[in-house]
């Protein structure tokens, strides 16, 4: 039992003194995780019917960040930016239809990257303990190619697009040295709604609305490096 108590407490001094300076300086982070993002599509038919679906799918995300850390001297307190951009695999597949009726289309939408700028506010809850949150805007780029339009010519459009919007969230950071350390973080991104096609231009002798409106919720695993 007294070799053991001496063990404990052995470790407990090797990592205060691993952690004992202020988080200070940039850091650079791997980011991997997935994401839930809901699908918000509205349409319109060319006889001024409506529908609305969502869909929610997974999807996994790669990226990387970029960002400074500053511990305020004499506090707890931390607070820091972030640059990041993540490669996203959602992918999802509609049927246009209104209320009730017979489909009138396809959709196949992707969301390949996305980039954010973030500000970040933390707080050292123990020497190596980090709790923060942090808010920022980001831009996601987005693809939505229709397909099988009935009665248009052509009956294949496709649309490109980069959403925008605020986005927040919050994670837990813990440092294994004074270069490393890991954590998770979980982001909410609503970007405005886009509408790529409207009422007031008619292709193919046909008035379709097209309004797509995407919420994404990301929690992510990080190693980051100190400098």
């Amino acid at each position: 039992m007294r070799n053991f108590n001496k063990l404990v407490l052995s470790a407990c001094v090797l990592v205060t003194s691993l952690s004992a300076d202020p988080v200070r300086g940039m850091f650079a982070s791997i980011n991997v995780g997935g994401g839930l993002v809901a699908q918000n599509h509205d349409y319109t038919s060319p006889t001024g019917a409506t529908g609305k679906e969502t869909k929610s799918k997974l999807s996994t995300s790669f990226g990387l960040s970029l960002g400074m850390l500053n511990q305020i001297e004499k506090t707890k307190a931390v607070v820091g930016g972030e640059v990041s951009f993540s490669l996203n695999q959602s992918r999802q597949k509609y049927t246009l239809s209104v209320n009730g009726g017979n489909p009138e289309g396809n959709l196949n939408i992707t969301n390949p990257y996305t980039f954010g700028a973030y500000g970040i506010v933390g707080m050292m809850m123990t020497p190596k303990l980090m709790f923060y949150g942090k808010a920022g805007y980001a831009w996601m780029k987005t693809q939505l190619k229709y397909t099988d339009l009935n009665n248009e010519n052509p009956n294949s459009q496709t649309y490109k697009k980069t959403m925008s919007g605020l986005s927040a969230g919050g994670g837990a950071n813990f440092l294994l040295s004074n270069k490393f350390m890991v954590g998770g973080e979980y982001l909410y991104y609503s970007p405005k709604s886009i509408t790529p096609r409207d009422n007031k231009t008619p292709q193919g002798g046909q008035t379709r609305k097209f309004v797509y409106h995407p919420t994404v919720h990301t929690f992510s695993l990080k190693l980051s490096m100190l400098f």
